[in-house]
């Protein structure tokens, strides 16, 4: 699927582009550096730059590769914390040989209100589903570990903690009101760990609400 990757650079383009429509006003939620915004474009013209440079790869493994670009990128506290999360999403990606036109028709299946099944081989929108929450369930967990100092301990898989807590999160973003994008976005931001410190919230909406919008425009 080598169209997929070109598509998977516009898609991270789109997102640093909307990002820096709101550099100014991310940089101000950050009320000890004041620079969370300048971070949060470079994080995502590094994962653009990611893209391009494993255009023809599956999509894992370029998520693999821009996951390693931010965690060389020391001095960006949210590019840590991308970085792992991309890195978990990336391993997801690869065991479950899911591709970004994978992604597509779960999206638009939402956005419907229907499910999607399995078309020539590839994943369904129940594959889909259990690879995203399981990457967003462990990376939880990871970053529980790290503020924490905690040894790390194997991912086990999705807990039932876990899913208790994304239900009572899709439940508050439907009360905050908005179209279906604006509450998918709240929602898995809200049950991420980018909903623990509220710039970082602020930012993962803009970033989510983007992708899902780009994902659609590109269907």
């Amino acid at each position: 699927m080598s169209d997929s990757r070109l598509k998977l650079t516009e898609v991270f383009s789109s997102i640093a582009q909307k990002l820096a429509e709101q550099r100014e006003a991310l940089n101000a939620l950050d009320e000890i550096n004041h620079n969370h915004g300048d971070h949060m474009v470079e994080i995502f013209q590094a994962a653009t730059r990611a893209a391009g440079e494993h255009e023809g790869a599956p999509l894992g493994i370029a998520m693999e590769h821009g996951a390693e670009l931010l965690r060389r990128m020391t001095e960006n506290g949210s590019a840590q914390v991308y970085g792992r999360g991309l890195g978990l999403l990336a391993a997801q990606l690869r065991q479950r040989q899911i591709e970004l036109d994978d992604l597509l028709p779960v999206v638009q299946g939402y956005l419907r209100q229907e499910r999607q099944s399995d078309q020539d081989g590839s994943p369904g929108s129940g594959e889909v589903l259990k690879g995203l929450m399981a990457a967003l369930a462990e990376w939880d967990q990871l970053e529980a570990e790290q503020d924490s100092g905690a040894e790390k301990k194997p991912f086990s898989g999705v807990g039932m903690g876990y899913l208790f807590g994304m239900g009572m999160a899709y439940l508050q973003a439907k009360e905050k009101g908005g179209d279906r994008l604006d509450v998918l976005s709240e929602t898995i931001v809200s049950a991420s760990p980018l909903g623990k410190i509220s710039h970082r919230h602020a930012s993962g909406v803009i970033a989510v609400r983007a992708l899902l919008q780009a994902l659609i425009s590109q269907a």
